[in-house]
């Protein structure tokens, strides 16, 4: 069993796609849907931490992976419940996982002595906002293009790096 995480996939938003580069939303959609189908398998979890979808449309191609799916809601996860239900076997607001918070947005540090680190998304590559360092791993696909493994994450906490070079 493969335990992954990564976030902000921004499927069928159209600005998403042209920040990362593409030309074409179709081509983002598959391009994204693709790094997912490398780890999918009936023993992979894979955690997405939020801002999953921006076109609800786009829901129903996740369901297709074989894996288990566990959303941690993000601030474009808005649509109602039962669509997220339908894809997702959980759903959480922000959750702890082997003594990591995982997260959409970076928790306040007040909160991290509870855990080790946290894993979160929303902060996006050029972003205004900097990568904030050890110990937020921020696992946002415009940095890694891909799920990160748990194994990658006990690294990144093993060196206290968040992987991410500036933008």
């Amino acid at each position: 069993m493969g335990v992954y995480f990564t976030s902000d996939l921004h499927l069928g938003h159209l600005l998403a796609s042209d920040k990362r580069g593409f030309k074409d939303i179709r081509v983002h959609d598959e391009t994204v849907l693709a790094s997912l189908a490398v780890i999918d398998n009936k023993r992979t979890v894979l955690y997405i931490l939020g801002d999953v979808a921006m076109d609800p449309k786009m829901l129903p191609r996740l369901k297709e992976l074989k894996c288990r799916k566990i959303l941690v809601r993000g601030n474009h996860d808005t649509y109602k419940l039962s669509e997220y239900l339908d894809v997702f076997e959980e759903i959480h607001g922000f959750v702890k996982y082997k003594g990591m918070w995982l997260s959409h947005c970076p928790i306040h540090p007040q909160e991290m002595f509870r855990a080790e680190v946290n894993v979160h998304g929303h902060i996006h590559k050029g972003a205004l906002t900097k990568p904030l360092g050890f110990p937020y791993i921020n696992v946002n696909w415009d940095f890694w293009h891909r799920p990160l493994s748990l194994d990658e994450v006990k690294v990144l906490i093993e060196s206290r790096s968040d992987g991410l070079l500036e933008n």
